[in-house]
């Protein structure tokens, strides 16, 4: 399993540390963050995985409701 700094995980997206943030809050980019820690830590398959899931299409006739009931801003921590 290979991990990242933050500064790394940003390069591998092709991103500035501050938007990877942005997609950790706001899009559901997954992170594992030790207790006692405040250093992130980002495994590549999980942001392969990631950005498999937003590459797929969109079908712009879905329910407006889909669109509201998104969850942005909560951080989602995983525990290793």
């Amino acid at each position: 399993m290979e991990t990242m700094t933050t500064k790394e995980a940003a390069e591998y997206v092709g991103v500035s540390v501050n938007t990877l943030r942005k997609y950790v809050h706001e899009e559901g980019l997954p992170v594992l963050r030790f207790p006692g820690r405040r250093k992130w830590i980002f495994r590549k398959d999980l942001i392969d995985q990631w950005i498999l899931e937003r590459s797929q299409p969109v079908i712009m006739n879905e329910p407006r409701e889909q669109y509201e009931k998104r969850e942005y801003g909560k951080l989602r921590v995983l525990q290793p």
